[in-house]
């Protein structure tokens, strides 16, 4: 409510004995306006008042463009802000993954190998363009053919040896240049030969990491095939886990193998399917190897490691001058 002679606004104890002007300076002047001009000002500025000599400050008048444009703007960032979380999810995130929902129950997909890659490569194709140019550090990429031996491998070389374009894993060996990372992907083709292959991730070193195994007792029986998991502190195993595959394998045939490391959730997939998912939080950075127990015979043919980092670590990294590992990933 305001004065009728001013036009400031009365003070709510005033109110209680005068309704009409703030003080009893204006009450003697009299009021300026009517009391029809005074109920509009309450909404909307006058230009009664404007031309008075009375000083009044001027209200600063909001346009409607400007209004929608911010909105739109701030639209945009939470759209964009949403798009990049569910591309680049943070490490901490928990819950199930949505991908568990889709573990098949028939055979993997037997089609061109070829055509597999290529619609894998068109479906990321975007992803990897937005990890490339993003600000901050550019997450390891790195692929492995084996043909430069084990140059780029560290561990224990006893029972590994070379078959043409593959290789056969023996002692557990660790690749060198992910041993700092944290998330990640781990893609490889293989095919057991022999009774199983394993894989690890998460490893400090040989001492230090996660585990996972494909055991295959019954070739090409739905059952016949299972899933090893397990982590290793200090040599001590801890956590050993067997069950059975929801597909079945046939030995000798490759296989696209994929080990999805996010925060503190594991998933395994074989040609796309999820076959497996487990959590545990005891070992939070590491790299990944490749390794085969008494008895083990497989063929890797290459191996392809993508890290995952997180888009809020690498763009404040980047803004702010921070080292991206001081960051939430």
């Amino acid at each position: 409510m305001r004065c009728q002679r001013c036009g400031k606004p009365i003070s709510p104890l005033r109110q209680l004995t005068d309704r009409e002007f703030c003080c009893e300076g204006c009450r003697k002047r009299g009021p300026r306006a009517s009391a029809s001009m005074m109920r509009d000002l309450e909404f909307e500025e006058d230009p009664f008042w404007e031309s008075t000599p009375s000083g009044l400050p001027k209200q600063p008048q909001q346009s409607k463009s400007s209004n929608t444009a911010l909105a739109g703007a701030v639209f945009g960032v939470l759209a964009a802000m949403l798009g990049l979380r569910v591309l680049f999810p943070d490490s901490n995130a928990g819950g199930p993954s949505p991908l568990a929902t889709a573990a098949p129950t028939t055979l993997p997909s037997a089609g061109n190998d070829r055509d597999l890659a290529r619609r894998s490569s068109f479906s990321n194709n975007w992803a990897s363009w937005l990890q490339s140019h993003m600000p901050g550090e550019q997450p390891l990429q790195v692929k492995s053919d084996f043909r430069s031996r084990l140059s780029e491998w560290t561990g224990g070389a006893g029972g590994w040896s070379w078959n043409g374009n593959t290789v056969t894993p023996g002692k557990l060996r660790l690749w060198k240049p992910t041993l700092s990372s944290k998330d990640y992907d781990l893609q490889f083709r293989a095919s057991i030969e022999r009774k199983g292959m394993g894989w690890a991730f998460r490893a400090r070193d040989t001492d230090n990491y996660y585990a996972t195994k494909i055991l295959l007792s019954r070739p090409g029986e739905a059952s016949g095939a299972s899933i090893v998991r397990y982590g290793v502190m200090n040599s001590w195993t801890f956590d050993r886990t067997e069950l059975p595959l929801p597909v079945a394998l046939q030995r000798d045939r490759r296989y696209n193998i994929t080990a999805m490391v996010r925060g503190n959730r594991f998933t395994t997939l074989i040609d796309g399917h999820v076959v497996d998912e487990w959590s545990d939080s005891k070992l939070r950075s590491g790299g990944v190897g490749f390794f085969a127990d008494e008895g083990d015979s497989s063929a890797i043919e290459w191996a392809d490691f993508r890290e995952q980092k997180g888009w809020l670590s690498r763009w404040l990294s980047a803004s702010l001058f921070i080292p991206p590992n001081l960051m939430v990933p």
